[in-house]
């Protein structure tokens, strides 16, 4: 059978899913497929694209299928341990780059890494050392592999951790990143079944109003962060920035709201006016 047989064919998955299960099983990018539509699939693969088709059928995220997601340019290990980078949140890292153009030589922390996307991009693309938490052992395991291929495993440290609870030493963060659980409950129910069948729950939800591990998290920040530091969270709409921007406030921060790309208010971002 040739690819452009088996671009022909409904599968009964998007043709942008059918894509990507190409180009991994025949290790191809979508450029080179175009270039070889005439060339002949080995039975081989074709049987392993078949069992790759069943599975996306199912629900599962085509991240998950081929262990990979993009993210800033960048390909990223993904398993079931970590949450699927989503484009939304590169605007996080893009507020990050710009303001530690003018952030003091503080560490950078990313509270809940998963995959390392957020963390690694940073250290990547600002040359900052790097400080990545999470709770999962599994995956802190993906976030190493991720530094390891990407050359940055000399930047980047990581640490186990509930939040801030293996941390000691206070005031030592000049930036603070964070990509905690913000789904409400409300919300739950009407999640795509890939990412709620599929993706950890414990990386999602983020309780009755979406900000149960952000409250705590939010209020304990003022012992890690700089005097001159920034705090940048994503978040799940405009009610949540309200709720969030009320804590930082009362804890001296000024805040600021970006949206992402369809008008949401995505990333909330705390900078210290005072620390008395």
């Amino acid at each position: 059978m040739q690819i452009r047989d088996i671009l022909g064919r409904r599968w009964g998955i998007s043709m942008t899913d059918l894509f990507g299960i190409v180009s991994y099983v025949c290790g191809l990018t979508r450029e080179e497929i175009f270039l070889h539509i005439e060339g002949d699939i080995e039975e081989e693969k074709m049987t392993q694209i078949e069992k790759l088709v069943d599975q996306r059928r199912t629900g599962k995220p085509l991240a998950y299928i081929t262990g990979r997601r993009e993210f800033y340019s960048r390909d990223f290990f993904v398993d079931e341990t970590t949450l699927v980078p989503r484009p939304e949140t590169e605007i996080l890292v893009d507020e990050a780059l710009e303001l530690l153009t003018t952030t003091g030589e503080g560490l950078v922390l990313d509270m809940g890494t998963g995959s390392g996307a957020i963390g690694l991009t940073v250290a990547d693309r600002s040359s900052r050392r790097v400080i990545c938490v999470d709770i999962s052992q599994g995956a802190l395991g993906i976030a190493r592999k991720n530094a390891y291929r990407m050359g940055l495993s000399h930047m980047v440290d990581f640490v186990c951790s509930d939040l801030f609870s293996a941390f000691k030493e206070e005031g030592r963060f000049g930036m603070i990143l964070a990509n905690l659980p913000y789904i409400e409950d409300d919300e739950w129910a009407f999640l795509m079944k890939d990412v709620k069948d599929f993706e950890p729950r414990g990386a999602l939800w983020g309780g009755k109003n979406g900000i149960e591990i952000y409250e705590p998290f939010i209020r304990s920040v003022p012992r890690y962060l700089m005097k001159e530091g920034h705090l940048l969270c994503e978040i799940g709409g405009a009610r949540q920035a309200d709720l969030m921007a009320k804590i930082l406030r009362s804890l001296g921060f000024k805040t600021r709201t970006r949206k992402d790309y369809g008008g949401e208010e995505r990333v909330i971002i705390g900078s210290w006016t005072n620390l008395s």
